[in-house]
């Protein structure tokens, strides 16, 4: 079964010639592996993506996407899988494995409709890697973000990477969500960047306290990663991040934060 690519030519191009310039160059390795990256369209968030890519570390064979929904709603503490083996990008298809976790709820059509795993693809298929996703939108407790690290955990084999996907701060009165009297831009920034210093410290129960209540798009995924990162004895550091506003150069007071989070290997 193959899992169709429902946002070319709206969320990133549908011309191979142009979507090539954004994910970049596939011959360029580095030591990334784990990392928490941003899922908005390809205008904005392409280029944190294909500095993770392009500084991916050559041992990596396969990426598992861990993603909130967006367009189905899903129990807390619930993740669901599917079962595609391919999945088409203006790039040409990616294998995909079809994850087995137990307990997992089964939506071939929550998947094929999340973005929130498609903005990944086209690099993934350009660099002829392997690709499994599952989705989970909140956890109920930080206990449950180790439980579901380790159920993650199982499929680490020394050849896979875990993304979680993730926009940061969704901030202005389109999303309701308005806390800071004035320089709202620049207190979006230093809080997402504390909240993402936290994840690569694998500080969870802080993490939780503090950001599972704000309007970051993926906080679960990004919580269970860097659970998974800590174990595998990764050292976690804050990515790249800009904002909407940035991107576009506007000053619009609605505005989404992409804040990445890197982890290594240990040289």
């Amino acid at each position: 079964m193959k899992r169709i690519a429902r946002f070319a030519g709206l969320w990133y191009p549908s011309s191979a010639d142009e979507l090539s310039l954004i994910t970049g160059n596939p011959e360029l390795h580095g030591n990334n592996v784990n990392a928490v990256l941003p899922h908005a369209g390809l205008f904005y968030g392409g280029g944190i993506i294909r500095n993770y890519f392009e500084s991916l570390s050559s041992s990596v064979k396969r990426i598992v996407i861990i993603s909130p929904s967006h367009y189905y709603y899903i129990e807390p503490d619930v993740i669901v899988t599917a079962s595609f083996t391919s999945s088409s990008t203006p790039l040409g298809d990616a294998e995909t494995l079809p994850l087995s976790i137990p307990h997992a709820v089964q939506s071939e059509s929550a998947l094929q409709a999340e973005h929130g795993v498609e903005m990944f693809l086209p690099f993934i298929a350009a660099r002829g890697l392997k690709v499994s996703y599952a989705l989970v939108s909140s956890l109920s407790s930080a206990e449950k973000v180790y439980e579901k690290a380790d159920i993650f955990r199982a499929e680490a084999d020394g050849e896979t990477a875990f993304i979680a996907s993730s926009d940061f701060t969704h901030y202005g009165p389109r999303f309701n969500y308005m806390p800071y009297s004035r320089d709202a831009e620049k207190q979006v920034v230093e809080s997402d960047s504390r909240c993402a210093s936290l994840l690569a410290e694998d500080r969870i129960e802080k993490v939780f306290a503090d950001f599972t209540s704000g309007t970051i798009c993926g906080i679960a995924p990004a919580m269970i990663v860097s659970a998974l990162s800590s174990e595998d004895g990764l050292a976690g550091m804050r990515g790249p991040h800009t904002t909407s506003n940035n991107v576009s150069g506007e000053k619009d007071e609605n505005f989404v934060s992409y804040q990445s989070v890197y982890w290594r290997k240990e040289c």
